[in-house]
Formats: C-alpha cells, sequence, structure tokens
C-alpha cells in the first residue's frame, strides 16, 4: 500500500513538472551582436551624462547628443567615426540661460529645447541662441510654498525628461513626462495623471493624459519606482513601460488604451508594493530599490516592427554608499524584444552581465542597425560604446 501511495505521489509530481515545461514560453530567435559604434569622448564629457539624445540627422550626421551641465554645453558627436561634431555653447550665448538647465531635446538644427526645471519653464531657441518661445509649466493660479519650495497644487508638475523618460513634439504639441509634487512616499504619488502631458503650442493648454495602472493605486511604491517610459511611433500610437509593472501598454495619442500585454523575462519576480515598516526607514527604502527588478526604458523598432524593454536585475552587491555613482550601482539587465506582427509575442531575450572590465546602462536607441545599448569600457572610459544587437 505504501508502494502505491509513493508511486502515485511520484507520478503526480513528474506530472506537474510535465506541465510546467509545456508552459514554459518556447523563444524561437535570439539577439545576436552585429556592430560597434565608438565614440571619442572629450576631457568634459562624462560616459554616464544624465541628460542625452540619439539625433538622426545632425547637418547630415547621425549624431549622439550629450548636454555636459557644469559648462552650459551641449556636445553632439558623429556616431560614424566618434569624433566631436559640434558644441552648442548655450550658456555663453544666452544670458537667460546660463543656470537651471537640466534636460534637453534636439528637434532639428534650428529647434532646441531646453528645460529649467525648478522654475517649470521650457525653453525653445534656435541656431542663433535666440529664445523663440518660453512655455511655462507653473499653474496660473499656484504659488510656491515657501516651507517646501514646491507649488502648492498637486496638479502642477515638474517636467522632466532625463533617464528615458519622454519628450517628443507631435503636430502642434509637446508631449513631456511630468513629475508631480507629492512625496513618492505617499499614496497620492500613484494616484496622479501627470506622468504624461501635453502642451498646446496654439492655446498654451497643459493636459495631464496618463497616470499609473489600477494594480499600482492606492499603494505606495517609493521614488525610484515612479519611472514611467515611453516611446512614439510614427504610426500614431505610443507604448508605456512603469517600473513595477510587468505590463506593457499601448495607447493611442490621448492615451486610450489599445493593447497590454505581459513583458517580463523568464524567473521574474512581482515587485511588492512597499510595508508601513519600510516607508518609515531611509535605508529599507534604498533596499526595496536595489533588491527587486525594476522595467526599464521601452522602444519601438519602426524598421523591424518590434518592441524592446529592458530589465535590471536586482543589485547583488548594493551597498548604500555606492549610489552616487552609476557605474558603481549598474546592475545586470535583461532585453527582450516582442514582435508587433505576432501579436506581441516574445520573440527574444537574452542577458547582459557587468564585469569587472565593462557594464552595460540602460542607455539606448533604435536605428537602421538594430537596437544600439550602451557599453562602458572600465579601463578607458574616453571611449563610449554602444553595442549593436538584433534579433535573427
Amino acid at each position: 500500500m505504501n508502494n502505491m501511495k509513493f508511486t502515485f505521489i511520484t507520478a503526480f509530481i513528474l506530472g506537474l513538472f510535465s506541465c510546467t515545461e509545456k508552459k514554459r514560453e518556447e523563444i524561437p530567435t535570439a539577439f545576436r551582436e552585429v556592430h560597434t559604434y565608438q565614440l571619442n569622448l572629450d576631457r568634459f564629457t562624462s560616459p554616464t551624462e544624465d541628460y542625452y539624445q540619439y539625433v538622426k540627422n545632425w547637418k547630415g550626421q547621425e549624431a549622439y547628443a550629450f548636454h555636459v551641465m557644469g559648462k552650459e554645453e551641449i556636445k553632439l558627436y558623429n556616431l560614424g567615426n566618434g569624433a566631436l561634431i559640434e558644441t552648442l555653447a548655450y550658456g555663453d550665448n544666452q544670458p537667460n540661460l546660463q543656470s537651471g538647465i537640466h534636460d534637453f531635446y534636439i528637434l532639428n538644427e534650428d529647434s532646441i529645447f531646453l528645460n529649467r526645471r525648478r522654475a517649470y519653464k521650457v525653453y525653445l531657441i534656435n541656431q542663433e541662441f535666440e529664445i523663440v518661445k518660453a512655455m511655462d509649466f507653473m499653474g496660473k493660479n499656484d504659488e510656491i510654498d515657501k516651507n517646501t519650495g514646491w507649488p502648492k497644487s498637486k496638479e502642477t508638475f515638474m517636467p522632466v525628461w532625463s533617464r528615458n523618460r519622454f519628450f517628443r513634439k507631435i503636430g502642434d504639441k509637446i508631449f513631456v513626462s511630468g513629475a508631480p509634487n507629492i512625496i513618492a512616499s505617499s499614496v497620492d504619488a500613484f494616484n496622479t495623471k501627470t506622468s504624461l502631458n501635453s502642451y498646446s503650442f496654439g492655446t498654451e493648454e497643459i493636459t495631464p493624459l496618463l497616470g499609473y495602472p489600477e494594480e499600482m493605486q492606492g499603494k505606495i511604491w517609493g521614488e525610484f519606482f515612479k519611472m514611467i517610459s515611453s516611446d512614439y511611433s510614427q504610426e500614431d500610437f505610443f507604448v508605456h513601460s512603469y517600473a513595477a509593472d510587468e505590463r506593457v501598454y499601448i495607447t493611442d495619442r490621448a492615451m486610450n488604451l489599445i493593447h497590454d500585454f505581459e513583458a517580463f523575462p523568464e524567473g521574474h519576480k512581482k515587485v511588492p508594493p512597499l510595508t508601513l515598516k519600510e516607508i518609515e526607514n531611509s535605508d529599507a527604502l534604498l533596499s526595496h530599490w536595489q533588491d527587486n527588478d525594476l522595467f526599464g526604458s521601452i522602444h519601438w523598432d519602426p524598421y523591424r516592427e518590434l518592441i524592446y524593454r529592458i530589465m535590471e536585475e536586482p543589485n547583488v552587491n548594493y551597498n548604500k554608499d555606492m549610489l552616487r555613482d552609476p557605474l558603481e550601482r549598474a546592475r545586470n539587465m535583461v532585453v527582450m524584444a516582442f514582435d508587433a506582427k505576432q501579436d506581441y509575442r516574445k520573440v527574444a531575450e537574452m542577458r547582459l552581465k557587468k564585469s569587472e572590465k565593462g557594464i552595460y546602462l540602460d542607455r539606448c536607441f533604435v536605428n537602421e542597425k538594430g537596437f544600439n545599448i550602451t557599453y562602458v569600457d572600465l579601463e578607458n572610459e574616453d571611449k563610449l560604446y554602444f553595442k549593436t544587437f538584433l534579433v535573427e
């Protein structure tokens, strides 16, 4: 009798494993490295600048741009030969923009957007560094709280588009990510609708467009999980990725949901919200960020009709003293590709590990060659690389 019982249990367990194997997602293709770009950085440009942009065409050259804040300059490097093309010294040429500029966006050679965050203003300048338009993101009836330095209205947001956050001019509007003036340890921080907003050039109307998924609302996730990454397709749809959400969302320009799908790697563990005990402990807040998977940037590939999503794995070497160094706190990354032609099925997945020789960073762009991911050579930080991958 005991033998029969043992045999039955063994068969049942094996059956469970068999079912699990059948349900495991098969990925028919893989990423392959096909190319490497090398930029020869000058002594002022760091390989980990927080403000950067891929520029498809700058005076006939494919370029990559960095904002060097300490010098009030934007530097453009040629992706073809790695050389510095041009330095846009806006601080020397425009006295009204000599401090406080963070984010930038190059629309073309004669239209560059500069963001003075703490003033809640975005400026459009031309190639002569003249201010063409100043956009005010402070509510007309709002005022600054003397105790906090923040606007009093919770509807006012700070325009922010560094580190994979979104900025784009589409038609007669700009679409920009917004940081609400709400403490991240508050439930209200994840009930906001200012994560993505539009600004009308004609009417100067500001419209909040995007908030957090219902599953994230009413809970506290902390500052580092507030990140929302978006991309826009010329076919007139957006793709959105939330740092603590397993799903990817596709919307129209008004942020009406068109489609959503699961988009996480094998072995991923769902990120939990913060507990009341963690909220009251600053070390626990940092540990929560470092000890969990973190979904990063998302990219639409119009050449191959793919969506790429980055996930950063937990930082096994975490300690609170290293957080200021972006190279020290870098994590291993998982890169995934989803095919729009196959109902957004995952078609490729790869893991990029950091080593003593170099690390990958979640600073990516798409071009005709493929999906390009930043790589820093720790033995020579004057050279910045972009490794190009294709799904094959």
